[in-house]
């Protein structure tokens, strides 16, 4: 997978499946944790580009207030790709690949971040 993936939540739909994550990478990966950022996606407000070389990282954005439409818009600032999610969509970003968020909202939003290690 050369670049993130967006898994858009249906109605119904549960937010991921960890075997279809590892099917997507064509790795095995284990489960490692779970982090939430509460406090950092103000309006307007972004994370700088990062780079993760040791983990896979599925992101789910959640408004923290009532807004419809995209919430968070995930790129790597180079014109690589760039993705705009809406709440409770899911970012798959595996090892190895830039990346920066940016709330393009007008209400915070915490960002549950589940992360897997690979096994090699």
């Amino acid at each position: 997978m050369p670049q993130p993936i967006v898994i858009r939540k249906g109605a119904e739909e549960k937010l991921f499946d960890a075997q279809m994550l590892a099917k997507l990478e064509a790795e095995e990966i284990d489960f490692r944790d779970v982090g939430v950022n509460d406090y950092g996606l103000v309006p307007g407000g972004g994370f700088a580009p990062q780079l993760h070389d040791d983990k896979l990282e599925v992101v789910t954005p959640v408004a923290l207030g009532k807004v419809e439409g995209p919430v968070v818009r995930y790129t790597d600032d180079e014109g690589g790709y760039e993705f705009e999610l809406a709440s409770l969509d899911s970012i798959v970003i595996p090892r190895g690949v830039k990346h920066a968020a940016y709330n393009i909202c007008d209400t915070m939003v915490a960002l549950f971040i589940t992360n897997f290690s690979y096994r090699d």
